[in-house]
């Protein structure tokens, strides 16, 4: 894990708080009308994770998740604040064009299972690539400020300041890290 690192992958704060709770270790990512050719791309091994709430509603999410909405809401919407509290390695990326195996992940997402068929089905292409992740606990959380560069319907924002890892946990232990991402890959592999 870099020591330190100015790149950060925006992501609903409710799979975020999934990944800080170790309820969830995948990304599902398409891309949004800021990325080039409308497509993400998977450019960065290792980032902070921007908790946004653009796209983000009650029936895109579990029925079970969406009574904590608006407490996850309130602890991290500032217009002008970021708050950062976790790290990310992706440790494998893979991209699902396959249906049936798209679906094969809804268990391990908090996002509803429209908003995974949404989000397959979503621009040119069918499929979105899936980040097998480890999340890490900040030791020091950031508070940054909102630039204009980082607003808008993109995934990748490199921030205008680096902040450090040094000292961040996992939340998943290292004896169970192999086990999980080991299972999510058979499940695409299946």
């Amino acid at each position: 894990m870099k020591l330190q690192n100015n790149i950060a992958l925006k992501e609903w704060a409710v799979v975020l708080k999934a990944l800080e709770e170790g309820k969830q270790t995948i990304l599902l990512r398409k891309g949004g009308i800021a990325e080039e050719n409308g497509e993400f791309k998977p450019e960065h091994p290792e980032f902070f994770l921007y908790p946004t709430f653009e796209h983000e509603n009650p029936q895109a999410i579990k029925p079970d998740w969406r009574p904590r909405l608006a407490a996850i809401e309130k602890e991290n919407k500032d217009p002008k604040r970021i708050h950062f509290r976790l790290y990310a390695t992706a440790d494998r990326v893979e991209k699902v064009t396959d249906w049936e195996v798209a679906k094969r992940l809804i268990p391990f997402t908090v996002m509803s299972d429209e908003a995974v068929e949404k989000r397959f089905n979503y621009g040119d292409w069918q499929g979105f690539y899936v980040f097998i992740v480890r999340a890490y606990l900040l030791a020091m959380p950031s508070d940054l400020p909102v630039k204009s560069a980082y607003e808008g319907c993109k995934s990748w924002v490199p921030l205008e300041t680096s902040m450090f890892t040094a000292g961040s946990m996992a939340v998943l232990p290292d004896a169970a890290w192999p086990y999980t991402r080991d299972k999510i890959s058979k499940v695409i592999h299946a």
